[in-house]
């Protein structure tokens, strides 16, 4: 009984956590650096989205519009939360996908970016 519960914390610990690889090639953006993201984890928008360019990263700060030292480490794997209920990768607004590309190079704001990773279910 004691080890199924510790078995059971841990299936909720890592579907809540699942950490994702990450490249983001929004380079105008404060967090990004060298096509990694300094957050530990990022927000996806895209409720009705059918394609990823109906999807954008919501945490997306234009460099111009924030301290030119802001970014902190680059993270190679973070968490996602994500909106875009109509992607495959999505599981209870979490992304699950072991990779994911973020799209944005001239991005002056947040819809200037896309989740290329996104698929339809």
């Amino acid at each position: 009984m004691h080890l199924l519960i510790k078995e059971c914390i841990i299936i909720i610990i890592n579907r809540r956590f699942f950490m994702t690889n990450l490249s983001c090639n929004a380079t105008t953006c404060s967090h990004n650096s060298d096509k990694c993201c300094c957050l530990s984890g990022i927000d996806i928008k895209g409720e009705d989205a059918c394609s990823c360019d109906e999807t954008c990263c919501t945490s997306f700060e234009h460099k111009e519009n924030t301290s030119s030292n802001s970014c902190g480490s680059p993270k190679l794997n973070l968490s996602i939360k994500c909106a875009a209920h109509n992607c495959i990768y999505n599981e209870d607004n979490a992304c699950h996908a072991d990779h994911v590309d973020i799209s944005g190079i001239t991005a002056v704001n947040s819809d200037d970016t896309v989740c290329a990773t996104f698929t339809t279910k």
